[in-house]
Order: C-alpha cells, then sequence, then structure tokens
C-alpha cells in the first residue's frame, strides 16, 4: 500500500470532485494539466484521491459556471471563509477560467457569495512562463492572496524538486522569482512556501523570500499532515 493510503483510508470514489471543502475553506479543483511533476505530489501515490475527493477530472475541465454554481450550493449548505484554487494540477494553466470564477465573486455575480469572500490562489508561480508575460496585473482586485510553492533558494535544487517540463526548466526558477516578486507589489497578499525536509535550507530560503517581498510559510509533506 502506498505511504499515507491507510492512514487517510481513501475510498478511491468514481465521481470527480469540482469543488472540496478542507479546513475552512472551499476549494476549487480547475485543472489536471501541471507544468511541474514535483517529487513531493501525492496525487499518483493517492491515485488521485484527496483524503475523500476524488480530483481526476479525466480530461472534462469544468467551466466557471459550473464552479460557481457549485460554490453557491456549497455556501447555501454551510459558507465558507475562502475559496481556493488549488487541487491536482495547476490553475494558472486555465488562466482565463480561473479569473472568470474570481470576477464573478469580486462583482457581485456569484450570489450569495459575498463580493468580500477571501478569494487565494495556490501556484508553482510558472504562469508568467507558460502565458509569456506578466500575468499578475490581470489579477489585481480579483485574487486576495497568493501562495507561491518555492520550496528553495537554490535554482538546481528546484530543478530537482519540481522538475519543470522542457518549455518552462531553463529559466523556470527566475519566472517563478518575477512571479512572486509581482505578486507582492500588486496584490493583498503574497506567501513563498517550502516543504519541509533535511534537504530544505530554512535560512537561505526565508532570505529570498522575504527579498521578494513575500511571507514565508513552511508545510510538512502531505502525507505526513495531520487531517482537520
Amino acid at each position: 500500500m502506498e505511504a499515507g493510503a491507510e492512514r487517510f483510508n481513501y475510498m478511491e470514489p468514481t465521481t470527480p470532485s469540482i469543488v472540496y471543502r478542507y479546513h475552512k475553506g472551499l476549494y476549487v479543483n480547475l485543472t489536471n494539466r501541471c507544468p511541474t511533476a514535483c517529487v513531493f505530489c501525492v496525487k499518483n501515490a493517492w491515485k488521485m484521491d484527496y483524503r475523500g475527493s476524488n480530483l481526476n477530472l479525466a480530461g472534462a475541465e469544468p467551466s466557471p459556471a459550473e464552479v460557481i454554481a457549485l460554490a453557491k450550493a456549497e455556501w447555501a449548505a454551510a459558507p465558507f471563509e475562502e475559496l481556493v484554487f488549488c487541487g491536482y494540477g495547476e490553475p494558472t494553466m486555465r488562466l482565463e477560467a480561473l479569473l472568470a470564477c474570481a470576477r464573478m465573486v469580486k462583482t457581485g455575480r456569484a450570489e450569495p457569495l459575498p463580493r468580500t469572500l477571501r478569494v487565494r490562489l495556490n501556484t508553482n508561480g510558472l504562469a508568467n512562463a507558460v502565458w509569456g508575460r506578466n500575468v499578475v496585473p490581470e489579477m489585481k482586485g480579483l485574487i486576495d492572496s497568493v501562495h507561491v510553492s518555492l520550496n528553495t533558494a537554490d535554482p538546481a535544487q528546484w530543478l530537482e524538486l519540481m522538475r519543470p517540463l522542457d518549455p518552462w526548466a531553463s529559466t523556470g526558477f527566475e519566472k517563478v522569482k518575477e512571479f512572486i516578486r509581482e505578486a507582492s507589489m500588486l496584490l493583498p497578499e503574497a506567501v513563498a512556501s517550502a516543504v519541509e525536509g533535511p534537504a530544505l535550507d530554512s535560512a537561505k530560503f526565508r532570505e529570498l523570500a522575504e527579498k521578494l517581498g513575500a511571507e514565508v510559510r513552511l508545510r510538512p509533506r502531505l502525507e505526513s499532515e495531520e487531517p482537520r
């Protein structure tokens, strides 16, 4: 059995989850596509399951209208504190859909979701590289918080940990730093995160993150994190 599977008693549900609850947020599973294959990603070991939610979209990516309809239904059942774009894929691979969802919330077109609902993006920070432009200004007024999985201050180690696809390998680390720097200037909150482990130089990581203007978050590997 894969590490962590017994601990969380995964049931391998068959119906894909477009939205799922975790902690005090509602998470949006926008895509399974990703420009990286991170060594610490658990999607394969956990068979695309996340604590009882099947995140395998099988290529059937949801429209913004579907996402908001499901978010409204969840809110009616029980309000949540934030809408988080995260899942077993990189949300910015569907940048237009991501921004469309956030725009509906912030313009009041997603009632009963309040305009003041906090909207967070969890990302690997490669959006500028993928889209060939600085996309952070497009997020201004729509995204309240961005958490970027940076993981190291060493570009060589970044390649080893993140395993980016070829088109983004050579410039990826610098593009992620650029994304964080822009987000720290234009968005209300920018956080650089790193997965804890013996190979992490936390002092150098903290120094780089703060230089880029971001807050710092050190997080455990998912398989060692207690569910809450």
